[in-house]
């Protein structure tokens, strides 16, 4: 049961570290029109060896 816990907070830790410089939204240019992206972080959790693993990843949507 320890290892469990002790794997899940590695794991969150290490996605927080990896999410973290990536949190500011880029401005796309098109052209000569900038447009600015509208993100948002999405939680994905799944099961890899018998171990649950929960990602946080950046989903970005141009703004036209």
């Amino acid at each position: 049961m320890k290892n469990i816990l002790l794997v899940s907070l590695i794991s969150i830790a290490a996605a927080s570290a990896s999410i973290a410089p990536t949190q500011a939204a880029p401005i796309a240019r098109v052209g000569d029109h900038a447009h600015e992206r509208h993100c948002r972080i999405k939680t994905v959790s799944r099961w890899f060896h018998h171990h649950r693993v929960v990602q946080k990843i950046r989903v970005c949507h141009p703004k036209y």
